[in-house]
């Protein structure tokens, strides 16, 4: 068989070069090698996912740590305070476990905000602002923290134990003192039932004052009632509205109205409190969390009168069960310290103001400068300036509880504290609350009283002398307890014996009457002996006598210590008062000594 026959090559190629493959062979061809490509990109694009998720997965677990956030050169000082803090150090609670919401860490918002941030860092334009990084109350009470709620019931110590020193006898010891203060969250988390009963007692006063005044009279008490003006203002605006026009009922009655409206006004922002309303970051560094207690500052006593209400002293403080020195020895009181009881104290139910009327200084205003920082627009502002409790309410909800604004943001601080006893015995300014109330309208009515009881002002006593009772914290509030009124018919506060009974004891009602017995005699003595000078210098002047210039300084500065006293009133500090008095007899005596001699009486008999 030849090469044609059997099918060789040269028959083959012949047959390939005659016949050609159709176009759908060359199909089928290309066909199979899709699938083959298609595997190789499934492949490919697989092991990019599988390396990209570990990527992400281990970039995740590797941002989560602390240690990251603290790489950042603007979160050093956060990091370290976390690092001492007992949710870092002890707990070992990340910055994710509590900066995330539950359920928020792995979603595409959080990615976005985190992208946001480090864009901004990357940027240049981290640090510009300040970080105002929030915690949900969901990331406090999972289930891992503060979820069994255990907290809420607890009574809480307040601040630190603190050492000081005292003198007893001839040695100096110290003494260990233990926090005061107590919080439970209980009482400010649980306000439903508390402003369902203010509501319908604010509603019981409403219908009593609608029935026992005028239309017109019972809305302008309702406008002062809502105001935001200081306590002490609303009570004197709602005074004058009813004075002497309705019964005490009545009074007492709308004061009353205006004493809930605010406390509702208080009650409605701790219906919508978080937690971090109290618990901010310590910019001290000491801590990554801690509670300022300015805010609790602003909210006690912001438009509050001294001790009422969210103010009650009580309220927060325990009356220290120990006795406490009010005085020490001392040039003028060589005796020893003097000892005080709380206990007795609160027994006799003497005000709290008595004594620690300076603990409360600035009322928390709210200043236009304060809001201009966020608000440039004067259409924000247009309300501000006659806004009322309602608005409060609003400004609250869309501040506080909207855009998560802290006390500090808007309101002014408040002092709350004791002023150190060495200034409370040597400067007025311990009593300046108190005058404050009397200056709106009287600017330094009373300085001749606040003379008296710092012992100064005087002519011809030496050292000042302050009241012993001025110097062991009390004020005039402790005294002027008795409402009454003056000769034009206005308000006053008397003082009253029954406050010396309450403090000391009824033995003190003589003793009181007995000094006021005393200042009256000696103050009758030095003006009458005055009044005996003066008459003799004019005499002498129109006889044509020359009268040295050293008499009537003289004459000026006995007539000075007896104004201070009678015009001051002695009994406030009955030492001073002598001392003053006895030094006007002094200088009566040293004038009378330089004036010249009478004249010899003529044979008419006349002098």
């Amino acid at each position: 068989m030849d090469a044609s026959q059997d099918g060789g090559p040269e028959n083959t190629g012949q047959q390939m070069a005659t016949n050609p493959p159709s176009a759908g062979h060359a199909g089928k061809h290309r066909t199979r090698r899709w699938p083959k490509m298609l595997r190789r990109i499934g492949f490919a694009a697989l092991a990019l996912v599988v390396v990209a998720g570990v990527g992400m997965v281990t970039a995740e677990h590797y941002m989560a740590k602390p240690a990251f956030c603290g790489s950042c050169h603007i979160m050093e000082s956060y990091y370290k305070s976390w690092s001492r803090d007992v949710h870092g150090w002890k707990l070992g609670a990340r910055c994710v476990d509590c900066h995330y919401a539950p359920g928020e860490r792995f979603t595409f918002k959080a990615k976005f905000k985190g992208l946001s941030q480090v864009t901004s860092y990357f940027s240049g334009r981290a640090g510009r602002a300040r970080p105002r990084a929030h915690v949900s109350d969901a990331s406090c009470l999972t289930a891992a923290c503060h979820g069994d709620r255990a907290f809420v019931p607890k009574t809480l110590p307040i601040g630190q134990p603190r050492v000081e020193k005292r003198i007893v006898g001839a040695q100096t010891i110290e003494v260990q003192r233990a926090p005061t203060v107590s919080f439970v969250h209980s009482k400010h988390l649980s306000i439903s039932e508390k402003l369902a009963d203010t509501g319908r007692r604010l509603e019981g006063i409403k219908t009593r004052l609608k029935a026992a005044v005028a239309k017109d009279v019972y809305g302008r008490l309702c406008r002062v009632a809502v105001s935001v003006e200081s306590a002490s203002e609303r009570e004197q605006a709602l005074r004058g509205i009813l004075r002497g026009t309705v019964s005490a009922n009545a009074q007492a009655d709308a004061l009353e109205m205006a004493q809930l409206e605010h406390l509702k006004t208080r009650q409605e922002q701790l219906a919508g409190l978080t937690c971090a309303a109290c618990h901010f970051y310590d910019p001290s560094g000491n801590n990554h969390l801690t509670v300022d207690r300015q805010t609790c500052f602003t909210c006690h006593f912001t438009n509050q009168a001294f001790n009422r209400d969210t103010g009650a002293c009580l309220l927060c403080h325990a009356p220290p069960t120990r006795m406490i020195q009010v005085h020490e020895p001392s040039a003028t009181r060589p005796a020893g310290t003097t000892l005080m009881d709380h206990q007795e104290v609160v027994r006799r139910k003497i005000d709290c103001a008595s004594c620690h009327l300076d603990v409360v200084r600035s009322e928390g205003q709210v200043a236009v400068r304060e809001c201009v920082h966020c608000h440039d627009q004067q259409s924000y502002l247009a309300a501000f300036a006659t806004r009322t409790t309602f608005e409060v309410e609003q400004y609250h909800r869309a501040h506080a509880a909207a855009q998560r604004a802290r006390c500090p943001d808007c309101h002014l601080p408040v002092r709350h504290g004791m002023v150190e006893p060495t200034y409370v015995a040597t400067r007025s300014g311990f009593i300046q609350t108190v005058l404050d109330n009397c200056q709106h309208c009287h600017p330094n009515h009373h300085y001749e009283q606040v003379d008296l009881l710092m012992g100064v002002g005087g002519e011809g006593v030496g050292e000042p002398m302050p009241n012993a009772m001025f110097g062991s914290r009390i004020n005039c509030q402790a005294c002027h307890t008795l409402s009454g009124s003056d000769f034009k018919g206005d308000l006053l506060i008397k003082a009253t014996a029954a406050t010396c009974v309450a403090c000391h004891g009824e033995e003190f009602r003589s003793l009181l009457d007995q000094w006021i017995h005393e200042v009256d005699t000696h103050l009758k003595e030095g003006d009458d002996a005055v009044d005996r000078l003066a008459k003799r210098i004019e005499r002498l002047r129109s006889e044509g006598r020359t009268i040295p210039e050293r008499v009537q300084t003289l004459l000026d500065e006995a007539s000075h210590n007896i104004h201070l006293v009678k015009a001051g009133n002695g009994i406030h500090n009955k030492n001073y008062a002598f001392n003053l008095l006895d030094a006007s007899r002094a200088f009566v005596q040293q004038a009378e000594a330089l004036l010249p001699a009478r004249q010899p009486a003529s044979s008419s008999g006349s002098p």
